[in-house]
């Protein structure tokens, strides 16, 4: 099971490390593409946040307090992302969503400091659930439309909606001490990470790719 788990976490850090090099690569490219443009911010931050959280654990150092960069910075970069996509009528709520979501934290943050170095269940909640609706309403925007960036939404979804339900189930069980079945829940957040990344490469590939000109 160590093998197996240290197998995925070793290949989501070099996915995310990939990701981040091509779509980084692309950005002059397709610096005129809003969507593409907080999409490599995305990346390039979450490359950053994984990165220097692996070296932490690597000499033992507490790098909790990383997963609050990581998930206020993938709400607010994807909740751009989305907000590029979607109509006119739609932007201002994504805006709206944003302001609501930082007041909470920070109100949440000021009256209880200390949640800065622990798990913050709430703010995987607040930060996670818009972005789910946001890919639902993506979805639907797109089936009269043509369906932009497809395979990068379809990972939003699954993944965001699963890993959502797995930190918070996983707090839960380590308030109970079940340290089995933790470790079995992070395992499956870290098979779905990997797959998530896999589809953002494709999309890439299949989107973003420079094509050589026949000579």
């Amino acid at each position: 099971m160590k093998l197996i788990n240290a197998l995925f976490e070793y290949t989501g850090i070099i996915l995310i490390f990939i990701n981040a090099l091509l779509y980084l690569i692309g950005y002059k490219r397709y610096k005129n593409v809003v969507a593409y443009k907080y999409f490599s911010w995305y990346l390039v931050v979450s490359a950053t946040i994984a990165i220097t959280a692996f070296i932490l654990a690597s000499y033992k150092i507490p790098n909790l307090y990383l997963s609050h960069f990581y998930f206020i910075t993938q709400f607010i970069f994807l909740s751009l992302f989305y907000r590029a996509l979607f109509k006119s009528k739609q932007k201002k709520y994504v805006i709206y969503t944003i302001v609501l979501v930082l007041a909470i934290l920070s109100v949440q943050y000021a009256f209880k400091p200390s949640l800065f170095t622990q798990f913050n269940s709430l703010e995987i909640f607040v930060t996670s659930l818009p972005l789910v609706i946001y890919s639902i309403v993506h979805l639907y925007n797109s089936l009269s439309h043509i369906y932009k960036y497809i395979l990068i939404n379809a990972g939003v979804l699954v993944y965001i909606t699963s890993s959502t339900l797995i930190f918070i189930l996983g707090n839960y069980l380590s308030d109970l001490d079940f340290n089995s079945e933790i470790r079995n829940i992070y395992l499956i957040n870290k098979i779905l990470y990997v797959v998530y990344l896999t589809l953002i490469l494709i999309q890439w590939k299949t989107n973003f790719l420079p094509v050589k000109s026949k000579s």
